[in-house]
């Protein structure tokens, strides 16, 4: 399914940017960048017998062939029925909904319009500040890369449809109703989010709309509000089942999963993808329609965030911002035997980048995998990527059930323990020196690929806060940094669950590292490829090196490495994300 970089570079620099269409001037000089390094890549490892290749893309695909899959999925999901009924301009304010495909808040605008002004506001409250309680860049330089490329996707997806991405730095607060001003739209579009941080924001804009005054001939209706001022329209989008059709109002949903899970599939049902038009112009006239920043002028260093280690990684994973890599990604039918891997790029879907930039929508994944079980078979794979996507909506819908309770040290149900914030050992454990092999390989491939998998995920927050006692809230902003599928949603729900502060009163999950390592890694090919020193060892003593590895920084809780025993609690219903958002005010 990947290929790797050496492969693209054999590539024509032409079939990557194509000159008879506009492009920004970042799109070229990045792609060039990349093109030259892995032409650089491609000779070393030619000349070096110890190294075939670098790096792996994901999705493993080229140019053409990804944007063969995007004109193709484009025609599935576009309708030529769709009209047209609306008068004046209107804005599309995107935010983590970058994909043109089921995109409602798109839609919406398009239908009650008769002309679209797509924008995104480099905000930097979200580029450029720090998490909460400990300080670290909200948004790694991994992370931002990928959303760098999400946008340059989107604007070239726009203007393949007559329109455009209007790109601004600032406070959307302060952009959005100048725009508004300026372009006389009666309606502002978003999609509606849910964590505080977010929530004020759209408060701001709305608040600030309603100081704009605009002339009576805007093409709004009568029961679009104030005859004069613009307003905001927030959509509900980025799960799977809607907010409005859930079987119980959001202060009873409850405490366990699998009740969820239950009551959704018995009694909901998932409504179609939004079909949009094929064109979507014509565009407004802008004098400027501004550029994709580089990652250097959004103040990050991607070689501090591990972009040069992973240039120079045969295993590690390069996931490729953007809608187009999204809908090029397709690994259902071996999912659930895979999904708890730990090396490479051919197990799980690995869709979760995409879901949380917005450049795919969980809708979208569930009609393509009924399409796949009416073309080809239902199989346990195709089940249980809908199953993580029920988990995904639980943690989004159970936050505005405790609100900002989820972000409290105590979590939901305000439990009160002791945490350490040990400095030594919160370091030990993020920069991959605990002594543990399974756990410093894992922090290893955090810091150079911005991912981790799923299985790795929650041993290393099981080590944190079970094994060392750190406070979990340190993990949390730790994978807020570098995560590339970050949303606090899922990851603050998993590390309140992990660390059993979480909404499920019966929740008390330990993973013995032991276990785990003979489980899932156990010829010690995971750990030797990020950790190199362990390669010349037996394969049964890559995870329990001892005295051959470094000193362990605490004792286990439970289990003895050495004696490969070990005792494992965790329960295997919860198998997603981890990462966290720390804030001392938050609320979805």
């Amino acid at each position: 399914m990947a290929i790797f970089c050496h492969t693209l570079s054999s590539l024509s620099l032409k079939k990557l940017i194509n000159p008879s269409k506009p492009t920004s001037t970042f799109t070229y000089i990045n792609l060039h960048i990349r093109f030259q390094a892995m032409n650089s890549i491609s000779d070393s490892s030619s000349s070096s017998s110890s190294s075939k290749v670098m790096c792996q893309l994901v999705p493993g695909l080229d140019t053409n062939e990804k944007e063969y899959i995007l004109d193709q999925t484009f025609e599935r999901y576009t309708s030529k029925m769709v009209k047209r009924n609306g008068k004046g301009a209107a804005i599309v304010w995107f935010r983590n909904d970058l994909r043109v495909l089921d995109n409602e808040v798109l839609f919406k605008a398009w239908v009650n319009s008769e002309c679209v002004l797509p924008v995104y506001c480099v905000d930097p409250r979200v580029f450029q500040a720090s998490t909460c309680y400990f300080g670290f860049p909200k948004t790694g330089g991994l992370r931002g890369q990928f959303i760098l490329e999400c946008l340059v996707d989107l604007k070239k997806n726009l203007m393949k449809r007559g329109l455009n991405l209007l790109i601004r730095h600032g406070k959307p607060e302060e952009i959005i109703p100048a725009l508004a001003k300026d372009f006389a739209s009666h309606t502002v579009y978003a999609q509606k989010e849910t964590c505080s941080e977010e929530v004020n924001v759209e408060k701001l804009v709305s608040k600030a709309l309603r100081r704009v005054h605009l002339p009576h001939s805007t093409g709004r209706s009568t029961s679009q509000g104030s005859a004069n001022s613009p307003t905001l329209q927030l959509v509900w989008g980025g799960t799977m089942y809607h907010l409005d059709d859930l079987p119980f109002s959001t202060n009873s949903i409850p405490d366990v999963y699998t009740q969820f899970r239950k009551s959704v599939e018995a009694k909901c049902s998932i409504r179609s993808c939004a079909k949009i038009s094929m064109s979507l112009g014509p565009a407004p006239r802008v004098e400027d329609w501004g550029c994709v920043p580089s990652i250097e002028q959004l103040g990050l260093q991607p070689q501090e965030a591990g972009f040069m280690f992973y240039l120079h990684v045969s295993k590690g994973m390069r996931f490729l911002g953007g809608e187009t890599a999204a809908l090029s990604r397709d690994f259902l039918k071996i999912y659930k035997e895979t999904r708890n891997g730990m090396l490479g790029p051919d197990y799980s879907t690995k869709f979760s980048p995409w879901l949380a930039s917005g450049s795919l929508s969980p809708r979208f994944i569930y009609e393509e995998v009924k399409r796949y079980e009416k073309g080809r078979l239902a199989n346990d794979s195709t089940y249980w990527v809908l199953f993580e996507l029920i988990w995904r909506d639980y943690f989004r819908f159970i936050s505005f059930k405790y609100g900002n309770s989820i972000f409290h040290i105590g979590g939901p149900r305000n439990v009160e323990r002791r945490w350490s914030q040990d400095q030594r050992l919160f370091d030990s454990w993020r920069n991959g020196c605990t002594g543990y092999p399974l756990i410093d390989a894992n922090m290893k491939e955090l810091s150079a690929t911005g991912f981790m998998s799923n299985r790795g995920r929650q041993i290393v927050c099981s080590f944190l806060v079970r094994d060392m006692g750190i406070d979990w809230r340190m993990g949390a902003e730790w994978f807020e940094t570098f995560l590339l599928d970050y949303d606090p949603c899922s990851n603050y729900g998993n590390w309140t669950y992990g660390a059993g502060v979480g909404n499920d009163p019966r929740e008390d999950r330990y993973f013995s590292i032991p276990k785990q390592a003979q489980t899932y890694d156990p010829e010690g090919e995971y750990v030797a490829y990020w950790l190199p020193q362990l390669q010349e060892l037996p394969k049964e003593k890559r995870n329990f090196p001892g005295k051959l590895y470094m000193e362990q920084i605490v004792p286990l809780k439970f289990g003895n490495p050495n004696g490969h025993r070990g005792q494992d609690r965790a329960s295997a219903a919860r198998k997603t994300n981890y990462g966290g958002r720390g804030r001392k005010t938050k609320g979805y």
